[in-house]
């Protein structure tokens, strides 16, 4: 088990739970990449946090400055399904498809954890 610390909460990343993750990765013109991660930030803080289910996400910028990546946590199949449902959330995925060439989203399941030697969980 991984445990992330957040000033607000902490949170447990296992293999040994319904947990699934959203690997979401968004392909832009280099010049649009920050307007891309400020969109989905903005989502993250204002949409995602209070819907039932989430737990985290993280961002990632490709150093060529042609990806995004999302890496989000849902304490469940059904509540990320469910999230999807909801009109604010499909209005956010919409408005982040406008920025982007393409995108690509993968649902899945962690199946192992690893650290480096001496690394604490």
């Amino acid at each position: 088990m991984t445990v992330l610390t957040t000033t607000e909460t902490t949170i447990a990343v296992t293999t040994d739970a319904d947990q699934v993750t959203l690997v979401n990765v968004f392909t832009v013109p280099p010049s649009r990449q920050d307007e891309l991660l400020a969109a989905l930030d903005k989502a993250t803080v204002e949409v995602f946090a209070g819907v039932p289910g989430f737990i985290s996400a993280n961002l990632h910028a490709a150093l060529d400055g042609t990806r995004v990546i999302n890496y989000a946590q849902w304490s469940s199949e059904q509540a990320y399904r469910e999230a999807l449902r909801r009109p604010e959330i499909r209005h956010h995925i919409a408005e982040a498809a406008a920025l982007t060439d393409k995108w690509d989203p993968t649902l899945v399941r962690v199946r192992s954890i690893h650290h480096a030697r001496g690394a604490q969980a």
